[in-house]
This record gives structure tokens, C-alpha cells and sequence, in this order.
């Protein structure tokens, strides 16, 4: 790693209200999500698995509860989070992006979990357009941090956008929706 190297643990968590533009149609099953950062390559971009189930479970946004390791360079100034699809004649679309600033995850203590969510905008370079919400987790891991006794440990209690990381800070561009791994009607996600 080199020096000043941040290593991220992001879990990519859910995506909600995505549509297909310019149809405006629900996103629905097929979805993938990729993090980039400034030192990631179109070939070193890592992403998540694709919903392929999307249809029933979380009010059919897409769901993927899965955690990406992502190397952030020193003075890099965030990453980039897209939500994906795959054609039916195989291209791959981007439908929607995010940009996540370094310092909605760089506060609080080493190796703290940041609960985030953010505004998604269309891919088309245009950021005027909203598309929907992705919601994150962000721990660093190339620290120690060993939580006091009386420390609970974090979980998904808040509402996606409840303004911030699980330690408090409000982020710059938090977005509100349903809690994490709840539907409307209040139901854990499968």
C-alpha cells in the first residue's frame, strides 16, 4: 500500500427510487453497484453482486448488503458510488451516481463504522437530475480501534438518511429514506 493509502471497507447496502432514464421506468432486478476511487482503473473498479431478486424484497429496490474493499489515495478528495445494469443485449449502463467526500468518513475514532446515505443523480454528467438514494457503510481498515466496554456497537436503528454517519456527524449531501434493511411497512428485508 502506498504511503498515506486510506484501505476502506465499503458495504454497499441498498439502492432506493433508482429509475431507467429517459423512460423514468422503477430499476427493478439486474442492478449492480461499483465504487471508484482516483485510484481505481475502469479495470480496477470494484463492484457488488447483481440483484437478482430485487422484485419482492426490500419494496423492490435493489439490495446487496455486500462490503468492497477500496484503496483511497492520500489527497484524494472522496469516491464514487454507481448504480449499474446489464442490458438484455449485454451493455452495461450506468444509471445513477454518487459522489462520497473523504471527510464524511474520516471523523470520529479509527476504525469507526459510518452509516451514510446519499443522493443519487442520472449518469448522463448532467447532476441536476435526481435518481434515488444508495445507502453505505464505511469503516477504514488499515487502522486499529478497539471500543470500549461500554460502547455499542453499531447498527442499521436509524432512518438511511438520519443525517449521518452512525457517530453523529451530518455528512454534506445526506439524503433521507426508509431505514436500511426495512420496507415501509416497518419488515426486515430478506
Amino acid at each position: 500500500m502506498a504511503s498515506g493509502t486510506m484501505t476502506l471497507e465499503v458495504t454497499v447496502v441498498s439502492g432506493e427510487e433508482v429509475v431507467l432514464p429517459p423512460t423514468r421506468r422503477p430499476l427493478g432486478r439486474g442492478a449492480y453497484a461499483v465504487v471508484r476511487t482516483a485510484a481505481s482503473s475502469a479495470a480496477e473498479a470494484v463492484s457488488t453482486h447483481v440483484d437478482e431478486d430485487s422484485g419482492g424484497d426490500c419494496n423492490g429496490y435493489p439490495y446487496w448488503q455486500e462490503a468492497l474493499r477500496v484503496a483511497l489515495p492520500a489527497g484524494a478528495r472522496g469516491m464514487d458510488v454507481e448504480i449499474c445494469r446489464r442490458r438484455s443485449n449485454g451493455q452495461v449502463e450506468t444509471v445513477a451516481t454518487a459522489s462520497v467526500p473523504v471527510g464524511d468518513f474520516t471523523v470520529g475514532p479509527p476504525g469507526h463504522l459510518h452509516c451514510l446515505s446519499y443522493r443519487l443523480f442520472d449518469a448522463s454528467g448532467c447532476r441536476t437530475r435526481r435518481n434515488g438514494i444508495v445507502n453505505i457503510t464505511v469503516r477504514r481498515t488499515d487502522v486499529k480501534y478497539t471500543a470500549p466496554p461500554s460502547e455499542k456497537s453499531p447498527v442499521y436503528a436509524g432512518a438511511s438518511g438520519s443525517g449521518g454517519s452512525c457517530y453523529g456527524v451530518p455528512p454534506a449531501g445526506a439524503a433521507m429514506g426508509f431505514p436500511v434493511g426495512f420496507t415501509a411497512g416497518g419488515k426486515a428485508c430478506a
